[in-house]
């Protein structure tokens, strides 16, 4: 049976970590403006898997870590993204952010986060 509420969203520590590391960089390379608006699009895309988390891509890179971690992708230039990276826990009806990964760093490096 389907709950009404959404699921909750949880942010590890690990992930609130890469987060800030995404944020140095958007304040580094882009205006004050941009930046605020590209950190707050980042973190309202991560929330909003409290509505469909099933909604992401396999991230085959963990999947040996067999948690079944997924993906969705923010753009935040029309070739650059960072991937949002989560597993879902059905039981507990909370979807865990565990990373948010550059794609321009090498995919070789998400399963050693």
């Amino acid at each position: 049976m389907e709950r009404e509420q959404g699921y909750t969203v949880a942010i590890t520590q690990e992930a609130e970590n890469y987060y800030r590391d995404v944020l140095e960089y958007f304040y580094k390379h882009h205006s004050e403006t941009s930046a605020d608006r590209k950190s707050t699009e980042l973190l309202e895309k991560a929330i909003a898997l409290e509505n469909n988390p099933g909604i992401g891509r396999i991230e085959e890179n963990l999947r040996p870590l067999g948690r079944m971690h997924r993906y969705i992708l923010y753009y935040y230039t029309p070739r650059k993204a960072i991937k949002i990276i989560y597993f879902i826990n059905e039981q507990e009806w909370t979807v865990y952010v565990t990373d948010f990964f550059p794609c321009e760093s090498d995919e070789n490096k998400i399963s050693k986060r």
